[in-house]
């Protein structure tokens, strides 16, 4: 038996060769892709990459086929990144998107629900030159802003608690807008009730289906029954309406003194770091020189791996990925849409080659937004 120094030798001896043939093989994949550029061909053939794999791997046992497999995936992976970088370098009108670089200056915005929505407190943030106007549901939003009625439509799209809006998402390609801007807010709930009330008056409570599992310890410990409205505004403004002790509404501070209730308990949300992220939505997509975050929607072949190679795409262009959920197709049982954020600037040139890449080989893709992700005490 040889000893592991003289093992570990040659082993540094072949990964030597390897790495000199791997150079080589970026030096042939870029004489590849400047053939393919002069006669419009395309970078990505599964076909024959297919093909390549079958024949290399003849002959393997099972065990060492799954592991060549994946080390040719990896390199014929490798070279199709450097070849799509490559090409935008030397053609950069081959970049697919085109947002505009003209900065938002919005003169009407929408959001959702009544004055003293957290909605209303984000739009004013994000922008403060505008006076925000409401509209009943976030489907009037979307259709105000994409029909021109308002400039910019303000919503949520994620709470540190109660997870995802997922519908915000889907109405963001239904209406195809995107977002422009982003701000996060902190949340801080009360529990507020039509003046004289006192706490062990309240049997009922009432608030946006996300703000109440975010106060779930508090509403349980009290024993309290919940019924859902449109937004927290919403909850404080029938509150005011109904005139019953017995009833009081989860919003914020803001909107409990807006609709002259008396705050019973502040803070009751189960997280104390709880927070909401904020979207502006507007018709174009548009790109400044501060934007730090992408956001994409796509869809994947029905072949196995699919969205792995795509995450792996992302992963080495260096790029840091910081979402990922998926919507199911309405009309496609099964299939699925996946939503993406991930760090950088649509003027970086990794980020254009990540996006050149997964628009030549995904079925679908759409670039759903550039901005800044700030606090909106920052804005």
């Amino acid at each position: 038996m040889r000893e592991l120094s003289e093992i570990r030798l040659d082993i540094n001896a072949v990964d030597e060769q390897i790495r000199a043939l791997f150079l080589r093989r970026m030096d042939l994949a870029l004489e590849v892709a400047h053939t393919k550029s002069e006669t419009d061909d395309c970078i990505y053939k599964p076909d024959r990459e297919a093909e390549i794999i079958q024949k290399r791997t003849a002959g393997m046992s099972d065990e060492l086929r799954i592991k060549y497999t994946a080390l040719l995936q990896s390199m014929m992976r490798a070279s199709r990144e450097y070849q799509y970088s490559a090409l935008l370098r030397e053609k950069p009108a081959r970049f697919p998107f085109r947002p505009s670089e003209t900065a938002p200056d919005p003169r009407t915005v929408y959001y959702q629900g009544v004055p003293g929505a957290y909605q209303e407190l984000a739009a004013r943030a994000l922008f403060p030159q505008c006076e925000p106007e409401s509209v009943p549901t976030w489907r009037h939003v979307f259709q105000a802003v994409r029909d021109g009625e308002a400039d910019m439509g303000v919503v949520p799209v994620e709470n540190t608690t109660a997870g995802t809006v997922t519908e915000v998402y889907d109405l963001l390609l239904e209406y195809d807008l995107s977002i422009n801007r982003s701000c996060i807010k902190k949340i801080s709930h009360c529990l507020a009730a039509a003046p004289g009330a006192q706490l062990s008056d309240i049997r009922r409570v009432c608030s946006h289906p996300h703000a109440l599992p975010q106060c779930h310890a508090f509403i349980a410990a009290h024993g309290l029954e919940t019924f859902e409205v449109a937004n927290t505004a919403v909850a404080a403004q029938q509150v005011q309406q109904a005139g019953d002790i017995h009833l009081a509404a989860v919003c914020s501070r803001e909107a409990a003194e807006r609709y002259g209730l008396t705050v019973l308990a502040e803070g009751i949300n189960d997280l104390k770091h709880n927070e909401t992220r904020f979207i502006a939505v507007s018709r174009t997509l548009t790109v400044q020189p501060d934007d730090n975050r992408i956001a994409i929607a796509f869809r994947i072949p029905n072949v196995a791996g699919s969205l792995n190679t795509v995450l792996d795409a992302i992963a080495h262009y260096g790029i840091d990925m910081t979402e990922i959920h998926s919507r199911p197709l309405r009309d496609s049982p099964w299939c699925y849409v996946f939503y993406i954020d991930f760090t950088g600037n649509m003027k970086d040139h990794a980020v254009q080659s990540l996006l050149y890449q997964l628009h030549e080989e995904l079925p679908y893709i759409k670039v759903i937004g550039s901005y800044r992700v700030a606090d909106a005490t920052e804005e």
